[in-house]
């Protein structure tokens, strides 16, 4: 049986001063799972002791820097009582190295010192070059020198010193090489620098143990040393096929305790360690056009966007439509809460604390898609390729950037935002240039005339449309005419060839097909009536 404790540890809380003669117990507390949250981490250790009866300090090493101290939770047997507990910093001298750090270390060091032998080498032939140099100078200066002892001298220093300057060239060569290894080395050591217990943390735990005997304990805190965002990849092979998620998380962490071979839990939440267990109230459920007037003069922590297409309530359980698992699924099992996902990873995993993000791919969706082209000249002349999904809301998606491959091809980057989405969610799946767009005002059919007291601005643009591509392509192309804010300014569309005409938000829309090679020409224009002491600036 195991006895689980939250201690809240405040600068009011008075503790019964107890003597510990006993000497510390050192141990370290391996790190078994880890659930980490969208700004903070919830770290779980295990240990096991031999611990004498009676009273007993022990020093829990290889945890977390930076504790929550609200969050710490040690579970331990019937047989032990716990007192106290504190975080504590560099409370061991003794310097304890990661495997990562220790590894990395070594062969910075070992490259390191394989330089210094090269320049010592070097300087070692440098030197003897100048022996030479001199001997060779002070021969010279003898006049008792005969002409053939010089001659033999030559003869003598001419090899030798050759051989010494081929030496110190070779040796050059070689340590620029071997600096380039120093360089790429240090950069990977300064990574890793801090990787040790002593830029970890502690846990200081006073106990009473009736019984002498191993004892296991189960250590869990919380940590704001770590976070993980979303990511995705879009993938479709051509505008037929569905379209495939591929949900990724970035994970990073600073905790000062590598990883190592974890279980890892991802959740969507933001950790709250209030010490208030909450209270259920009646949960109402409201249409959006109600839900302003419903929640005013109260407060809600649930905003409802509305119900998803495909879903039903009865007898007030929403059923969602499930998602078919593909093959990376099996590792990873999703459970839906009410305001959070959680992702319980089957596969070990090592992420070492240097905050460098580190990629994990947690779901892969393949997800019908209705794929569509869109263009509005009046701001952008470049058409881009839009999916539109419907039922998205069982993917569970939460806002992150997505890298697009469309084709097999990477053609950029675009944001899911859930959020903002309706009915249907709309994918950028970024531009296509294989489909031309031409926006120029017909002069000879626009004017500004003046009549009495008014003047009459006309604006008559012709948008042609190219297909370059190899197989027809279905577009949507919207213009957009003023909207008259005063009485005196009277505006009227003049041309929209056949295009759908919202006089509300003055949008035109048309839904074109255009076969491969073909081109389409489209009509659009207003007239703006106005006195003519006023002046505007929109044409």
């Amino acid at each position: 049986m195991m006895i689980k404790s939250s201690l809240l540890l405040s600068a009011g809380l008075v503790l019964v001063n107890f003597s510990f003669a006993q000497k510390a117990v050192i141990q370290k507390a391996d790190l078994k799972n880890v659930t980490v949250f969208t700004n903070a981490a919830e770290l779980s250790h295990t240990a096991n002791i031999n611990l004498p009866s009676g009273s007993s300090e022990i020093v829990f090493t290889h945890v977390a820097r930076d504790i929550d101290e609200n969050s710490i939770q040690i579970g331990t047997g019937t047989n032990v009582t716990i007192l106290s507990v504190r975080p504590a910093m560099n409370y061991i001298d003794t310097d304890v190295k990661t495997a990562a750090y220790s590894k990395i270390e070594n062969e910075y060091k070992s490259a390191l010192a394989a330089l210094k032998k090269l320049q010592n080498q070097k300087a070692t032939e440098e030197s003897t070059l100048k022996l030479l140099e001199q001997n060779q100078k002070i021969s010279g200066d003898n006049s008792s020198t005969t002409v053939a002892e010089l001659a033999k001298m030559t003869e003598f220093y001419k090899p030798k010193y050759l051989e010494i300057k081929n030496n110190v060239t070779a040796l050059e060569e070689k340590i620029a090489e071997q600096q380039d290894i120093v360089n790429k080395a240090k950069v990977q050591f300064d990574e890793v620098k801090g990787q040790t217990s002593g830029s970890g943390g502690q846990l200081i735990v006073q106990v009473i143990n009736n019984q002498t005997g191993n004892q296991p304990f189960n250590i869990s805190y919380l940590s704001r040393q770590a976070n993980w965002n979303p990511s995705y990849e879009l993938r479709a092979a051509n505008t037929t096929s569905p379209l495939q998620i591929v949900y990724k998380a970035n994970i990073s962490q600073q905790t000062g305790v590598d990883w190592n071979h974890v279980n890892l839990t991802l959740s969507t939440s933001n950790p709250s360690q209030g010490s208030v267990a909450p209270t259920l109230l009646p949960w109402h459920l409201y249409y959006q056009q109600n839900l302003t007037a419903a929640l005013q003069g109260r407060t809600t922590g649930v905003q409802i966007r509305g119900v998803a297409k495909q879903a039903k309530i009865e007898n007030n359980v929403l059923e969602e439509v499930a998602v078919i698992p593909q093959a990376l699924n099996d590792y990873v099992q999703q459970i839906e809460n009410q305001l959070n996902t959680t992702f319980d990873i089957d596969i070990p995993y090592t992420i070492a604390s240097n905050g460098k993000e580190h990629a994990v791919n947690l779901k892969d969706y393949t997800h019908p898609a209705s794929y569509q082209y869109y263009v509005a000249p009046r701001i952008n002349q470049e058409v881009f390729l839009l999916a539109e999904l419907i039922d998205y809301e069982i993917l569970n998606l939460v806002p992150g950037q997505a890298n697009v491959i469309f084709e097999n091809m990477l053609v950029g980057k675009t944001f899911i935002n859930p959020s903002e989405a309706t009915d249907t969610l709309k994918l950028s799946l970024g531009r296509d240039k294989m489909i031309s767009v031409k926006r120029e005002k017909i002069h000879d059919l626009s004017s500004s005339r003046l009549i009495g007291s008014s003047r009459t601005q006309t604006a008559i643009f012709e948008i042609t449309i190219k297909n370059n591509k190899k197989s027809p392509v279905n577009l949507t192309l919207q213009e957009q005419y003023p909207l008259s804010t005063d009485k005196s300014m009277d505006i009227t569309l003049e041309e929209s060839s056949g295009g759908e005409v919202n006089k509300e938000t003055g949008i035109v829309t048309w839904k074109l097909h255009i076969p491969a090679g073909g081109t389409q020409k489209l009509k659009f224009g207003y007239s703006i009536k106005h006195p003519k002491d006023k002046q505007i600036n929109i044409l």
